[in-house]
């Protein structure tokens, strides 16, 4: 008989794996309470900074009041988003555009939706299990399975698993803005910074073997930008590529007009039961 782990519910909800992009350099916590409890807190780069009139890497300009700007970074949307019928790219834009004095969170259900079916996080989800009834496995790591295994299956007592990688949203072309560059994936998040699995739900049947387990897979990026992506990706004049003057836009509205960031958070729920061996 199938376990059914939603008549176990954990008190409270247990981080059980956790991946974190090994090239940020995490100098700003935001807290995420509500989400994942008071004691894990992410920590994100320069890109979840805002300020006024900072001096642009190479002077690069773009325009020079707000509302020259917007029009220009909101042009990124035909650049990366044509393809997107659900509007979620033009929300979190709009958003942005909205001027917030302090950074916020941006959850979209159908940016969740859209992830959910994402290839590279359905191999996150199932790779992190990497029980051996997964569908994707990470072959000779210590995943979530293989620490509940040293832990007796008691949930309770398993250490974390803290060096998954993370996923990215850039499946397709920027050059020719295709899939992720096409659907808006690709501009919303591109690269995961930090990403936690939190066990809603838990039942390990001894007589049969076997568990149950409800994950909650959490997923966030700064829908900002730093120093190195103005370098890398914009624009020096605005009869420059739309892309680049769109990101030179996007640059100087959060570093020289007091536009703050959001922090985009993606929730994917799934249930696996596995063989407790």
């Amino acid at each position: 008989m199938a376990l059914n782990c939603t008549q176990h519910p954990l008190f409270p909800p247990k981080v059980v794996a956790i991946a974190t992009d090994r090239y940020l350099k995490p100098d700003h916590p935001f807290p995420d309470a509500a989400t994942l409890g008071g004691s894990i807190v992410p920590r994100f780069g320069q890109d979840i900074t805002s300020s006024v009139n900072r001096a642009a890497p190479g002077n690069a300009s773009v325009g020079k009041t707000a509302n020259e700007l917007m029009p220009k970074m909101h042009n990124l949307l035909t650049s990366f988003a044509a393809g997107d019928r659900s509007g979620m790219a033009h929300r979190l834009i709009d958003s942005f555009l909205q001027k917030q004095s302090e950074v916020t969170c941006f959850e979209d259900p159908a940016l969740n939706a859209a992830a959910a079916k994402h290839l590279n996080i359905v191999h996150f989800c199932s790779s992190s299990l990497s029980a051996p009834n997964s569908p994707q496995n990470a072959s000779g790591r210590r995943r979530i399975h293989q620490a509940l295994k040293e832990a007796n299956w008691d949930i309770k007592k398993l250490l974390v698993p803290n060096d998954l990688g993370v996923p990215a949203f850039n499946i397709g072309s920027k050059l020719f803005s295709t899939e992720d560059f096409r659907n808006g994936l690709g501009l919303m998040i591109n690269g995961v910074q930090h990403a936690y699995v939190v066990a809603k739900n838990y039942q390990y049947d001894k007589s049969a073997n076997r568990y149950c387990i409800g994950l909650k897979y959490v997923f966030y990026d700064v829908f900002g930008l730093d120093d190195d992506d103005l370098m890398e990706f914009g624009a020096k004049s605005d009869a420059s590529l739309a892309s680049a003057v769109g990101i030179t836009a996007w640059w100087q509205l959060q570093h020289q007009h007091g536009y703050a960031p959001l922090v985009t958070r993606i929730v994917v729920e799934k249930s696996f039961e596995a063989p407790a061996t």
